[in-house]
């Protein structure tokens, strides 16, 4: 069984970074609850490796070839929390505005749990 920061490491290089989305099924549960602030609103929802895929595959058609970058990682027992900022450009548009092209930075982090050497829940937070 994998500890919690070699699954976590591994999930946001391999899976979140937009590299290798299909091998979302390697690092996360069957079933993933994903706790989320939507209008400053907690709300959560459950996610599979096939779903958490398909997000990543959106945010490559958004986004381009982004760059994950990994600010900090802290690990306590099975919680990691990880602070990333995400590089890309505008390919979809924003607030129903045509693509730019410009540059974006997206600043967010997240509190992964791990059971079983595989991600079963996180609280994220992005801006």
């Amino acid at each position: 069984m994998q500890d919690t920061r070699a699954v976590v490491t591994g999930f946001l290089k391999e899976v979140r970074s937009g590299r290798n989305p299909d091998a979302a099924g390697d690092y996360l549960a069957p079933k993933v609850l994903a706790h989320q602030l939507v209008a400053e609103s907690p709300h959560t929802l459950e996610r599979s490796p096939a779903d958490y895929a398909a997000h990543v595959r959106d945010f490559l058609r958004d986004y381009g070839a982004f760059e994950l970058r990994v600010d900090e990682l802290l690990v306590d027992g099975d919680k990691a929390y990880a602070r990333w900022t995400q590089l890309g450009h505008d390919l979809a548009g924003l607030d129903g505005r045509p693509p730019s092209g410009e540059p974006l930075r997206q600043i967010g982090s997240a509190c992964y749990r791990v059971a079983d050497g595989r991600i079963v829940e996180y609280w994220i937070q992005s801006s």
